[in-house]
């Protein structure tokens, strides 16, 4: 019996890849939802595995078991037919871990002053092609970058000239010189395309163009920095994503968090990055759900005590989830420290009037409903805190947070006590600072 099995009597899958030997899809056991957790029949040769982009809860078929039936590890082998005092054998003898080589941060040089002047001179040129170019605007507001993102963030459209690329002399941007198989020399291409500059302290470090058709779809004027894209680093919360569009997306959309543009699920930030990072009240990893995102996470963890996994509630991306209908500034919200998100005055008797909330999203549960004297989603709170008796509900006069191990917690648990007003007045009004699901329902 393997994940694929354990999962099928819990809840209703559907196959949505044959890729890696086949994907499925459907609601978390623990925590929900309609499609975040995902199994892989064939993986671990063929014992499969598991993950949930909510609750973050991954493993295998004894993990299964341990996370959504409560078994302990000696009942969990029992069940599986597995010897305890082994590993199983897909996953082979258990080894030492060899310790991790040193992560050093990347430290990147500016360009040349010739290359900045001239790109200053293109990224104001194509800026004001971008504002009278109305498909590339609809393009882009399609994606969640609008006009004041557009304008502030400072992207552009090269037309090109009587509608080809650009070429100009290599010498003119400061580049070295280089010559073709007859000796004359190549020239710069410029191709047509939207604009994306990245910025150090408002000087153009680095342009990449996305080119309407061809390949590559994507290319990076010869010359610019490799400094990793971070937009907003005054923001004390930032949301890591793959691309520079979505980095856009994500810090035009709200006024509390900035982003970070890794290029990749397995890039990482650069030293002046790093550096900030490490300072930021919350890191929000929004990195693609797919099978490289997630292996990515472990180097995340181990690099940031602020760091929570974040991915969007739909799609891929920030872009794909804002074209599925995703409210990014919500999303974005629903994932930061309640200090950061609203007013944390609370009368001192601690009764039923919550504190000023900034968020409101649908509540979950039918208004009004009651089951007995407590509302539906108070009593879908208590389940999910006793399937997960680490989290822990701080209710002070000064703070309401939600902790594992000193580490903020998002998902569905967040969601409620946060976003859901019948939730949220039940907590406030609660005796007890530290709440657990022992106590909830006291």
């Amino acid at each position: 019996m393997n994940v694929f099995d354990l999962a099928q009597k819990k809840v209703k899958l559907r196959k949505v890849s044959n890729t890696r030997g086949g994907e499925w899809q459907g609601p978390c056991p623990g925590c929900g939802g309609s499609d975040r957790f995902h199994v892989w029949p064939d993986q671990n040769q063929g014992q499969g595995s598991y993950w949930c982009r909510g609750c973050d809860k991954k493993g295998d078929a004894i993990q299964f078991l341990r996370d959504f039936e409560g078994m302990s590890f000696q009942a969990a082998c029992d069940y599986l037919h597995l010897p305890a005092g082994d590993r199983p054998s897909h996953m082979g003898p258990k080894q030492p871990r060899a310790a991790a080589p040193t992560f050093t941060p990347a430290e990147h040089q500016l360009p040349e002053d010739p290359w900045k002047a001239n790109a200053e001179k293109l990224v104001a040129w194509a800026h004001e092609h971008l504002l009278s170019n109305l498909e590339a605007l609809a393009w882009l507001a399609g994606r969640g970058i609008d006009l004041n993102a557009v304008q502030k963030y400072r992207l552009g459209w090269n037309p090109g000239e009587k509608g080809r690329d650009l070429y100009r002399a290599r010498s003119a941007w400061g580049l070295p010189e280089i010559r073709k198989e007859n000796g004359r020399p190549r020239a710069l291409w410029i191709p047509q395309g939207l604009i994306i500059p990245a910025f150090i302290d408002g000087v153009v470090c680095r342009i990449r163009i996305r080119r309407p058709e061809g390949e590559p779809r994507y290319y990076v004027i010869p010359g610019s920095s490799a400094h990793t894209m971070h937009i907003e680093p005054g923001r004390r919360a930032v949301v890591i994503v793959e691309s520079e569009l979505d980095a856009i997306a994500v810090a035009g959309s709200n006024a509390l968090a900035g982003a970070v543009a890794v290029g990749t699920s397995h890039g990482k930030p650069d030293a002046a990055t790093y550096a900030r990072l490490s300072q930021s009240v919350q890191i929000l990893n929004a990195l693609d759900f797919d099978k490289a995102g997630v292996d990515a996470q472990e180097w995340w963890q181990k690099h940031f005590d602020n760091h929570d996994r974040w991915p969007v509630p739909d799609g891929k991306d920030p872009g794909e989830a804002y074209e599925l209908g995703i409210d990014l500034d919500k999303w974005i919200k629903a994932g930061l420290p309640p200090g950061l998100t609203y007013d944390v005055e609370r009368p001192p008797d601690k009764k039923s009037e919550s504190r000023p909330r900034e968020i409101s999203v649908e509540q979950t549960a039918p208004e009004n409903a009651v089951t007995g004297s407590l509302d539906p989603a108070v009593i879908e709170l208590a389940e999910l805190l006793k399937n997960n008796p680490g989290v822990t509900i701080i209710n002070t006069p000064n703070r309401l947070a939600l902790v594992r191990n000193g580490k903020y917690v998002g998902g569905r648990i967040a969601h409620l006590v946060f976003q859901v007003p019948a939730v949220t007045d039940y907590i406030l009004a609660h005796p007890e600072e530290k709440i657990i699901w022992k106590n909830l329902l006291k």
